[in-house]
């Protein structure tokens, strides 16, 4: 009889050791998730602070060597840019830069879905349908099979909305208020 109510005893003492460990480790868990949001909102908060100060410093001083370097990021070769303008329909807005080999680099903030069917032209009949296409497409002869790269902080840099506003602005003399741009790369 003494050795069950010793063993019980045990047993019983094993157990409320393994609930005292479960529950410390909880407390300890809880503590390190909290220096862990601290940690996070402190790091994001100083990622504010210094892109807030930088926001008045970022100057690009050309923006169609900025596009070029964007493009290689992306694209994974540099582009030889000749020109870089601004495009303005009554749906879409876009920078143009034109390549030394013939391409056409065509940067909006539209998403491609609103994009596309924003300056694809409308379909006439035989000749004149070809010839109002060759003037006035954007995008090409199939704006729907153009290769489109998303242009992000992720993709493009950590400065890349910043710097982007502000070429947008010296291409453009318009302000745009966005976190992502799309590239298309029409092809000769």
């Amino acid at each position: 009889m003494t050795d069950f109510i010793f063993a019980t005893l045990i047993i019983a003492a094993v157990m409320f050791l393994g609930l005292l460990i479960s529950a410390g480790n909880e407390r300890q868990r809880r503590a390190i998730d909290g220096i862990r949001e601290q940690a996070a909102r402190w790091a994001e908060g100083d990622l504010r602070l210094k892109r807030a100060k930088l926001t008045h410093e970022i100057r690009i001083e050309n923006p169609r060597l900025w596009l070029e370097g964007i493009a290689k990021r992306v694209l994974g070769s540099r582009p030889s840019l000749v020109d870089l303008s601004p495009w303005d329909s009554d749906r879409a807005k876009a920078l143009v830069a034109t390549c030394a080999d013939g391409k056409r680099l065509v940067v909006t903030p539209m998403p491609p879905e609103r994009f596309v069917p924003a300056v694809q032209v409308k379909t006439k009949r035989g000749l004149t349908r070809r010839l109002h296409q060759a003037e006035e497409s954007l995008l090409g002869d199939k704006p729907r099979r153009v290769p489109v790269h998303e242009l992000s902080v992720v993709t493009a840099g950590v400065f890349f909305d910043l710097e982007a506003q502000n070429v947008w602005q010296q291409v453009t003399g318009e302000v745009i208020e966005t976190e992502r741009l799309y590239l298309f790369e029409v092809g000769r």
